[in-house]
């Protein structure tokens, strides 16, 4: 289908629904980023997906929003001036339902690859009609509604109840057959029924010999009840080269090709009011070749365009028709020649003009679609780009902080008090040896193999970096988000940080770097400050403690409080009393080693780093 179907659906979700809900739809389609786009071509399903979409957000069933959708486009499409189309279609609704096809064939030239829907009138009466509606399509029964619904109230007054009869498969079962019961006012069916009779009364020519007809329709075809040639024109004789028409059946010569139906005397009378195509075989071989490409857009063999009539002095149909012809390629391709076709009608001046401005078209849809191309990609590239910034955002502030900040709080709300949390310093030792033997950039880039190891530890547990200053490297566990077991996740990625040391691959850091890590749980205030360069930042003693359990430590160990070793108790860890030390600034405090853990419900993810 073409975009213009999609940009009416876009157009009105957003103004009905939001930008938020139409986008999050399109993603769920597996459209994201995409740019519709009036001449490119979508698959035939999108519309049907979009309706599910919006039916899970909404509640609304999905046949409403497909009624809905086909509303839109009605609405839609007074943007490119089809409204007028829609206008001088007729006087009344009758008028519209019973020439539709024909609008289709007056627009396929600006949509050269569309595949229209076939729409006829099989009866009607004062009080409605009764409309078939033929399709490759499958699935659009209540978006066909829609349409027909806005345009009897938009263009002609009338409320419009319609039902469906039909809706199934098509008898070739490559598409859909829906019977819809129209219920309007439609009293001009009486006027022109009375109109007609009077005119039959007050007519007093002779009848046009058969002889001039076919000379006027050189490509005209007439049968009878039993589908057999009567008679064809000249030009039809020239194109097929033989003169064995006379008695065939109509079917040796001739398929529908539009509308899609059997090739019946029922169904020729009953399609006297709808545009009318055949397609001409050039040998009986043809026939099968034509149904199995059914499905397709187009063929090579000519088709011809008209209306049947049934001639009641005859007893039987003439296809009164016009090759079906669109520039000069398209006329070559079948045999024909200006000269071959009649000088009463357009077909010479369609032809010409689609010669002259086909290419002209063709520039400008291909300039849209790489517009729109270009478009879909900067879209993606916008969001690979605010994925980064997200990514590097959160990495310096909490994801839950950071769309608090977003959203326009500010800074100063998002401070707030945690009974407990636990907050662990390690620092890499020796560090002034290592500047003293190493330059600036060489100690820098060993310091970092380091830090980047560390991030990549941190991941796999509900622990936030705080921040690194120099050689010291900060995180705590229960903040911002709040967790029991802080302590526990803390610990396992200090266990982490010192059995995988040893993949730091820094030719410039020699033997290997080593840390002492202290960690301590206790109380602390936290949240963003300040209005530039914001950082996540932990205020109390709890912090301070931390900072000399992990001073007061030992290279390649861990140092922890008595307040955390409290919190590990029972969780499977292996602690070691390191006894009563003095600690600077706090006095005596009895503190621990944390050895190791032992295999319980809780697992060290020790081997996804090194993988």
């Amino acid at each position: 289908m073409y975009g213009m179907l999609l940009e009416s659906v876009q157009h009105f979700v957003r103004t009905e629904y939001g930008e938020d809900m139409w986008c999050l739809v399109l993603e769920e389609a597996g459209f994201k980023n995409s740019v519709f786009t009036t001449h490119q071509i979508y698959p035939d399903q999108l519309i049907l997906k979009l309706a599910s979409c919006c039916s899970q957000h909404t509640g609304k069933r999905t046949d409403d929003f497909l009624h809905f959708f086909g509303q839109c486009f009605v609405r839609f499409f007074s943007h490119y001036g089809y409204d007028t189309l829609i206008r001088a279609s007729g006087r009344h609704f009758r008028d519209f339902i019973h020439g539709v096809d024909n609008l289709h064939h007056q627009i396929r030239f600006s949509y050269p690859k569309m595949q229209s829907p076939s729409l006829y009138v099989e009866t009607e009466d004062v009080k409605g009609a009764i409309l078939h509606y033929r399709s490759k399509r499958s699935g659009f029964a209540y978006y066909v509604i829609g349409q027909l619904v806005q345009i009897a109230r938009t263009f002609y007054g009338l409320e419009l109840d319609v039902r469906i009869l039909r809706n199934g498969p098509d008898s070739d079962g490559t598409g859909c057959h829906v019977i819809y019961h129209l219920q309007f006012d439609n009293t001009p069916y009486q006027k022109q029924q009375m109109a007609r009779k009077s005119l039959q009364e007050l007519t007093d020519l002779s009848p046009i010999s058969g002889r001039n007809l076919f000379i006027l329709f050189p490509f005209s075809v007439a049968f009878d009840r039993n589908m057999n040639i009567l008679e064809v024109g000249g030009k039809v004789r020239e194109l097929f080269n033989f003169h064995g028409f006379i008695g065939k059946h109509v079917e040796t010569f001739f398929l529908f090709h539009r509308p899609r139906v059997v090739f019946s005397w029922r169904n020729v009378l009953t399609l006297q009011k709808v545009v009318v195509e055949l397609e001409c075989l050039n040998s009986c071989s043809e026939r099968k070749k034509v149904e199995d490409r059914r499905c397709s857009a187009s063929t090579r063999n000519l088709l011809l365009k008209g209306q049947l009539r049934h001639l009641e002095s005859w007893d039987a149909v003439i296809f009164l028709c016009v090759p079906l012809l669109s520039n000069l390629q398209e006329m070559e391709e079948v045999g024909l020649y200006l000269t071959d076709l009649c000088i009463h009608d357009r077909s010479r001046e369609i032809v010409l003009a689609g010669w002259q401005h086909g290419a002209r078209l063709e520039v400008s849809y291909e300039r849209q679609e790489e517009r729109s191309r270009r478009l879909e990609t900067n879209l993606k590239m916008r969001d690979e780009w605010k994925k980064k910034g997200n990514d590097l955002l959160y990495s310096m502030i909490p994801k839950a902080v950071a769309e608090r900040l977003a959203n326009g709080e500010d800074p100063i709300t998002t401070c707030e008090s945690f009974d407990e949390v636990t907050v662990l310093f390690s620092e890499v030792v020796d560090f002034s040896d290592l500047c003293l033997r190493l330059s600036a950039m060489e100690a820098v880039s060993c310091v970092n193999d380091v830090y980047i190891l560390f991030d990549r530890i941190i991941d796999n547990y509900q622990v936030f970096k705080v921040e690194t200053v120099g050689q010291v490297y900060m995180l705590v566990g229960g903040a911002p988000e709040r967790r029991h077991d802080h302590a526990c996740h803390v610990a396992n990625a200090a266990i982490d940080m010192l059995k995988q040391l040893h993949l730091v691959d820094n030719k410039h850091c020699g033997e290997g770097v080593r840390v002492r890590i202290g960690i301590h749980s206790g109380p602390v205030a936290a949240g963003v400050v300040g209005r530039k360069l914001f950082r996540y930042c932990l205020f109390g003693d709890t912090v301070n403690t931390a900072a000399r359990m992990q001073s007061h430590g030992e290279a390649g160990k861990i140092h922890i409080s008595e307040s955390t070793n409290k919190r590990l108790q029972h969780s499977g860890y292996i602690t070691e009393l390191r006894g009563t030390i003095n600690v600077k600034g706090k006095g005596r405090m009895n503190t621990y080693w944390l050895l190791h853990k032992e295999e319980s419900p809780w697992q060290l993810s020790t081997t996804s780093i090194s993988k």
